[in-house]
């Protein structure tokens, strides 16, 4: 949950905010003389940790605040909705998270994850499409697709690649929508058996570009590449023979992964969301080249483009993002990212003369009027603003005024996300 689901922001913002009196009651369910949390376990893990019922693994010990022993009391007690059984708070589940309820969505892999768990349970597709409340089809396609995902997990990887498949907020969507793209899945021959409900692959080399396209569209994830990429482009610099030797151990065909490599989980109260969009975002550890820009991002540089505004603030920012390396400096990238943030959207504004009054405006109140009827942009500027500020925003807040420990990884994470934005508005 700290590696994953971001725990250590939530325990942070309820040290810092209180217990929400008005929050969603966690539901449970017996589990012999105790109960078994089904939804809210993010808030029940900050509870017991926050009050001293659990301790953190060593390397998170940190991201726990000392706080006052009326809020440990507060926290001591919480009032549950106790469900008879899981079976009877499935349709619940479903309702709040397929986005029908007042709860985050699951994130991409979560509900394909929860659908698919409940057939390899038993259930069949006309049962799973009344309970999910879709139609059999899609039902069909939720297994399929995480079925496919778990044939990229019995694929060799090192292990900085299989930690990047197995976080639960992985972007696997940009694979699946390229192959289902007109052509895409017999040119890498692959059969996607709604039947029998199987992903079969022809023949090795199948597997080999399998892998390549899930390196490319989810782990390396250069620019400009995504779910809409041609497969010419996609495959250009495929070679079988990088390949050799990554066949996957024996399993079985609805593509169980082998070996003892743990499943992302789709539970736990706000996960990441998930955007079933393409992200043509660059990671962030290697250089990389910008052909559009022409410049050379480094290693841990936030941001490489050329500023055209008129702002002597804009241009230092964009001269220390080039410099810095967030990788070895996570606190002060994490302040450079959120001040040029900032500045971007307040030279936005007052181009428009959105702020007459002249006032301050925080970073959370300027997305807010940018994403509003007030200011001019485009429809996929403001989608990526929303989804910063649902994302990230509460991290680099938290993080710049000292609330928890800036992490590289999530730095890069909220970089990625306006990156095409800071791009285009520079």
């Amino acid at each position: 949950m700290f590696a994953h689901e971001q725990l250590s922001v939530f325990i942070a913002k309820i040290a810092l905010e209180r217990k929400n009196a008005g929050a969603e009651r966690p539901y449970v369910v017996p589990d012999g003389e105790n109960f078994l949390v089904l939804e809210g376990n993010t808030r029940i893990a900050a509870y017991k940790l926050l009050t001293g019922l659990a301790k953190a693994p060593t390397q998170y010990a940190s991201a726990i605040p000392s706080v006052d022993e009326k809020l440990k009391t507060s926290l001591l007690k919480v009032d549950c909705s106790v469900a008879p059984s899981r079976e009877a708070m499935l349709p619940i589940m479903a309702d709040a998270h397929f986005g029908l309820g007042d709860k985050s969505k699951w994130g991409y892999l979560g509900s394909r994850k929860a659908v698919y768990d409940e057939y390899k349970a038993g259930k069949t597709v006309p049962v799973l499409a009344a309970i999910f409340k879709r139609q059999k089809g899609k039902i069909r396609d939720l297994i399929l697709e995480y079925i496919l995902y778990l044939e990229s997990l019995r694929l060799k990887w090192n292990s900085e690649e299989r930690s990047k498949l197995l976080d639960p907020g992985i972007e696997f969507n940009p694979p699946v929508r390229f192959l289902q793209s007109e052509g895409h899945l017999d040119q890498v021959d692959i059969t996607m058996d709604r039947e029998s409900l199987k992903v079969v692959f022809a023949t090795p080399l199948s597997k080999k570009k399998f892998q390549h396209l899930v390196r490319k569209l989810v782990i390396e994830k250069p620019k400009g590449m995504g779910a809409t990429a041609s497969y010419a482009a996609v495959f250009k610099d495929f070679v079988a023979a990088d390949y050799e030797g990554d066949e996957p151990p024996a399993g079985s065909g609805d593509g169980q992964p082998g070996g003892g490599d743990g499943q992302p989980g789709s539970g736990g109260e706000e996960p990441k969301g998930q955007d079933d969009g393409a992200d043509g975002s660059s990671s962030g550890g290697d250089g990389v080249e910008d052909k559009a820009g022409g410049a050379t991002l480094k290693p841990g540089a936030l941001f490489c483009y050329p500023v055209k505004k008129d702002s002597l603030t804009l241009k230092q920012l964009m001269k220390e993002a080039a410099d810095i390396n967030a990788t070895k400096l996570p606190a002060s990238a994490t302040a450079l990212l959120r001040s040029l943030l900032e500045s971007i959207l307040k030279h936005i504004i007052d181009e428009q003369d959105a702020n007459e009054e002249g006032k301050q405006v925080s970073l959370e109140s300027a997305i807010d009027r940018c994403v509003g009827g007030s200011i001019k942009m485009s429809v996929e500027d403001k989608k990526i603003l929303k989804d910063f500020k649902k994302g990230h925003l509460d991290y680099v807040n938290l993080g710049v005024h000292g609330n928890l420990v800036p992490s590289s990884s999530r730095v890069f994470d909220a970089r990625n996300s306006i990156d095409q934005f800071v791009r285009r508005n520079l």
